[in-house]
């Protein structure tokens, strides 16, 4: 039964999800001054989303080492930091300046997430110059296959 219900959530997950670069354009999220962002404005750039939360240890962890990797790529690859379940600006940037980031924040609103996929924390996502997702890791300690990703990826 349990494997059962398991199942019937994965598919929820999968049949609402994002299934082309089209679906992704239209969603959006809110910068930290409460400007929208349209995923659209990423194309024709490789873009890093970590979805991350206040209390989350693993994105502690996680979103540090990939603002180090956002210092290599810099002009060839966007990164943002997209935070979920808050718009606690002031909040926010504590986190940042107590965790040591210094990606571009974005705020997620509960569409996006289920667009995503985003049902734990971190979790990166990896879109191409012409929004397709070329990667998804769940957790931290994924740095050095990101940077796999983004080296094929840049070399187009």
């Amino acid at each position: 039964m349990k494997n059962i219900v398991l199942g019937l959530i994965l598919a929820i997950f999968v049949i609402t999800g994002i299934s082309t670069a089209k679906d992704i354009e239209k969603l959006y999220f809110y910068d930290l001054n409460g400007k929208k962002v349209s995923v659209a404005s990423f194309k024709g750039k490789p873009t890093v989303l970590v979805f991350w939360q206040l209390h989350c240890r693993g994105c502690e962890r996680e979103l540090p080492e990939v603002s180090e990797l956002a210092k290599i790529y810099k002009d060839k690859v966007r990164f943002y930091a997209v935070v979920i379940n808050t718009r606690d600006i002031l909040t926010i940037e504590e986190k940042k300046r107590e965790w040591g980031f210094n990606l571009p924040v974005l705020i997620s609103d509960y569409k996006t997430m289920v667009a995503f996929n985003i049902f734990g924390t971190p979790t990166t996502i990896i879109l191409d110059k012409d929004l397709k997702i070329k990667g998804k890791f769940i957790g931290a300690g994924k740095v050095n296959t990101l940077k796999k990703i983004l080296d094929r990826l840049t070399k187009q």
